[in-house]
């Protein structure tokens, strides 16, 4: 019964949020040659996931929320966070070692006052 009230919040969830890949395999490189984002303006909130697919080691660009507390959090496909931090200074990409979760699908869930951004991240 848990289960699929999970299941259901995460569909819910899905449907609700803008989830979308930002970088496809072909496009992904290893960390050391990784991408950069483009420049965007000020006001446009944004964040960037890469490589993706990635190994475990995951590089996480925000832009748009300077100044602002931000909530960054990885869940699971069922929707269970198992990553969890507070970002209150921006200065430069963000790493993250997600080695140690099993490879598959998972979620990159970025909040802040009055946004909230969400992207998809395959682990293998």
């Amino acid at each position: 019964m848990m289960q699929r009230l999970r299941l259901c919040l995460l569909l819910s969830f899905l449907c609700l949020g803008a989830i979308s890949s930002t970088l496809t395999a072909a496009s992904a490189q290893s960390a050391a040659a990784a991408p950069r984002p483009a420049a965007r303006p000020a006001d446009e909130k944004s964040f960037l996931v890469y490589p993706n697919p990635s190994n475990g080691i995951v590089h996480i660009a925000i832009n748009g929320f300077e100044g602002r507390k931000m909530e960054l959090r990885i869940l699971n496909v069922i929707g269970t966070v198992i990553y969890r931090e507070t970002i209150t200074e921006l200065n430069g990409p963000k790493t993250l070692d997600l080695t140690k979760f099993a490879s598959g699908l998972y979620y990159v869930k970025l909040e802040a006052e009055n946004a909230s951004e969400m992207r998809k991240l395959v682990i293998h």
